[in-house]
């Protein structure tokens, strides 16, 4: 489930139900499982919902405007500011992944960009690839292992001076061999590594990948190379717009579009927008507003399918009091996970799904419950937790020890709702059993950069979009403590232990049962408060086909477009 940080491999980041997702990261399309509460049921939602067309059903030309939450501080998905779902969305017409999945998540080469994947070798896991010939990037610089190699040099985490959002995975290469023909590629792991399909493909050419200032910096203000169908050809910061248009350089198959407007439009504004035809799609989330004005709007449609999101509590555990691991321990008893997923979850009409584990969605294979009876919402234990933890109530009935009071900030980013609704529910849950929460409204575009990022905070609550090799990229949440999207501040050697016998294991039900194992020492730590299991609901113009809701399936942009 990579955390709406998502397209990268590991985790995406979002702060509010359809609004700033932070992804985990690497390359290609996200996808997510939902599931029963259990864990073995199927929610009530498909894994796809679209109007589907085939390409000759398709109108030549037209024109989309797609919605952003913010303008992103990077546009560099791999570099830790802009491993944000919104960069991540603008990559799908732009930037090749090189692996596709279909509805149910299983991955294969993209013909566009591999004309051949060879597994070699299971211990060491021993890939070989073949680029496609024709394939290139905007300037007309061919794609090829040269490329590879530096983009794994540069996200390995081996050179410092590189900001990465994730180094998972690469950092389990041991090296990339590039042949006499630069479109073929060995790529060797360091012993056997399942999730290697993931990290087969370039998000960056060589000349990006090997300039750490260009990889840091360089595209604050400039979109990345393409690599896909369009290009994004003006980025408009005053006006807040991306415009992208065919790239005169792809190889593929013709994209339908004429234009692609990415806009920024703030999440309580995208229903109106939407019912007002600025926009063609609103990602409604669990906005029950703009799910009622996205209904209104006469000639749309409402998409519903499981998603790879979840919401969650975030803890910085290097704060003060937050440092004692029976205060985080007392915090998840006190929260009321049901009362916050049913505000959020039922007023889109799609069943309520508390998550249980960091790794697996519910419904995913390999999921199961790994509480061990922690945030089940029993305040009275939350209180003898603290009072046995040696805090007393002060006169002001906030508990405090040694001098220290259980005085705390969620902090929030203005203009989106459902993160300030999710955040009051907590404030209220924990001044209730005796501690002293308040809300810190911060500016939305400053949320990710300024506070979550930087951990300038006590506690936050966005969401991560995941994708669907979930045991490496959930990781990066979780160790080391240095991990760029390890927001809780600490870490140890169990996790890390569990982290690598996972990710080597080669059997994959064996596997599955050591990714559960390493779960286990990520609630452990006590960090992390999950909520509720977000549905993606889109409403989209009725005449839009291809494009709707998908939990895993990869988007072919070029057949995106207007019905005839």
């Amino acid at each position: 489930m990579a955390i709406k940080k998502t397209r990268v491999s590991a985790l995406v980041a979002a702060t509010a139900a359809a609004a700033m997702v932070l992804s985990a990261c690497q390359s290609g399309d996200s996808g997510s499982a939902g599931g029963g509460e259990g864990g073995g049921d199927q929610p009530d939602l498909p894994n796809v919902d679209m109007t589907k067309a085939e390409a000759d059903e398709v109108q030549d030309g037209g024109e989309l405007t797609l919605p952003l939450t913010e303008w992103p501080g990077n546009f560099n998905i791999s570099q830790a500011d802009g491993a944000l779902v919104d960069v991540d969305d603008m990559y799908g017409p732009t930037v090749g992944g090189g692996i596709k999945f279909d509805a149910d998540g299983k991955a294969e080469a993209n013909p566009d960009y591999i004309e051949s994947m060879e597994l070699t070798g299971d211990d060491p896991t021993t890939v070989k690839l073949k680029y496609n010939k024709d394939a290139v990037w905007d300037d007309g610089t061919p794609i090829d292992g040269e490329d590879l190699k530096a983009f794994w040099e540069a996200t390995n985490g081996k050179k410092e001076d590189y900001q990465v959002a994730s180094t998972q995975g690469w950092e389990s290469i041991k090296s990339v061999e590039v042949g006499s023909d630069k479109k073929e590629v060995t790529i060797t792991y360091d012993g056997v590594f399942g999730d290697w399909q993931n990290y087969v493909f370039p998000l960056l050419p060589n000349e990006v990948s090997s300039d750490a200032k260009k990889f840091n910096e360089g595209f604050k203000d400039e979109f990345v190379p393409a690599s896909g169908p369009f290009k994004a050809t003006k980025l408009d910061k005053s006006a807040k717009t991306v415009t992208m248009e065919p790239n005169d350089k792809w190889w593929g198959d013709k994209p339908k579009l004429d234009k692609i407007t990415y806009r920024v439009v703030s999440q309580p504004q995208q229903g109106q927008a939407f019912a007002n035809k600025e926009i063609d799609l609103v990602d409604i989330g669990t906005d029950g507003d703009a799910y009622e004005t996205a209904k209104n709007r006469g000639d749309a449609k409402i998409y519903k399918s499981t998603g790879l999101m979840y919401t969650h509590l975030t803890m910085n555990a290097t704060r003060p009091g937050l440092k004692d691991e029976k205060v985080r321990e007392a915090i998840g008893m006190a929260v009321n996970r049901d009362v916050i997923g049913q505000a959020a979850v039922g007023p889109v009409e799609a069943p309520v799904i508390n998550v249980n584990n960091y790794t697996f969605m519910p419904g995913q294979d390999g999921y199961q419950d790994n509480t061990d009876g922690w945030a089940q919402h029993k305040p009275e234990d939350a209180e003898k937790i603290l009072q046995d933890a040696g805090y007393e109530k002060n006169d002001d009935g906030v508990y405090e020890k040694d001098g220290e009071k259980l005085e705390f900030s969620v902090v929030v980013p203005a203009d989106t709702a459902s993160n300030e609704k999710r955040a009051k529910q907590v404030m209220n849950d924990l001044n209730k059993i005796g501690m002293k929460v308040k809300l810190d409204t911060v500016p939305a575009d400053k949320y990710f950069t300024d506070y979550v990022t930087p951990k300038n905070f006590d506690m936050v609550t966005f969401s991560w979009q995941g994708t669907p090799f979930p045991i490496t990229t959930s990781a990066n949440l979780f160790y080391p403590a240095e991990s760029q999207q390890n927001y809780f501040g600490i870490s140890n050697e169990d996790i890390g232990d569990a982290v690598k016998a996972s990710q080597k294991e080669a059997d994959p039900e064996k596997r599955l049962e050591l990714a559960n194992e390493m779960d286990k020492q990520f609630w452990a730590e006590k960090v992390m408060i999950p909520f509720y299991a977000t549905p993606t609901v889109h409403g989209v113009s009725e005449d839009v086909v291809n494009l709707g809701a998908a939990q895993f399936e990869t988007t072919d942009w070029t057949i995106v477009g207007h019905k005839k």
